[in-house]
């Protein structure tokens, strides 16, 4: 690693390439300043979609947990050889309510920021051959930013339940 001066015995130097310059020892403070600043910009520009996704997963999920409660009921109906209503209740109480195996009121109540549109069917009935009493829709929503996002859960007369989704 060292050689030694042949002049002058006394003196050592280091070999060339091994020796490392200030400005090869890392970065300097305003390059790393600089990286902060580029990194910093994505998150702020990143923060509304995340925030934004986050809203429009939470209508998805509760738009999936209704139709698996629709679902419920009509399996309840088949099941227990009788008539099960689903009622609707749109805003202010935004809720969903039948009665469950065992008789007892089941409740669903939508998350703050998603509401039950008004409109949507104020009660449905599935029979026990599985069947609806008539085709319905229940419609939530919610404020996404500049949009708005719909999700429409429809029941035809067969029983069958499908979601679809809407952004206006």
């Amino acid at each position: 690693m060292f050689e030694h001066d042949a002049r002058d015995g006394s003196e050592c130097r280091r070999m060339a390439g091994s020796a490392k310059t200030r400005a090869q020892s890392g970065f300097s403070l305003p390059e790393l300043l600089v990286v902060l600043a580029i990194i910093g910009a994505f998150v702020v520009m990143a923060i509304p979609l995340v925030n934004e996704q986050i809203r429009i997963a939470e209508l998805r999920a509760v738009s999936d947990e209704l139709a698996g409660h629709l679902r419920a009921a009509r399996m309840i109906a088949v099941s227990h050889h009788k008539d099960i209503v689903v009622t609707v209740s749109a805003d202010p109480t935004n809720t969903l309510s039948y009665s469950d195996t065992n008789n007892q009121t089941r409740t669903i109540t939508m998350p703050g920021k998603v509401k039950i549109k008004t409109g949507s069917a104020v009660s449905i009935t599935f029979h026990s051959d599985g069947s609806s009493g008539a085709a319905s829709t229940i419609t939530t929503e919610s404020a996404v930013s500049t949009a708005t996002e719909r999700w429409i859960l429809t029941v035809n007369t067969v029983g069958m339940v499908s979601v679809s989704h809407v952004r206006v």
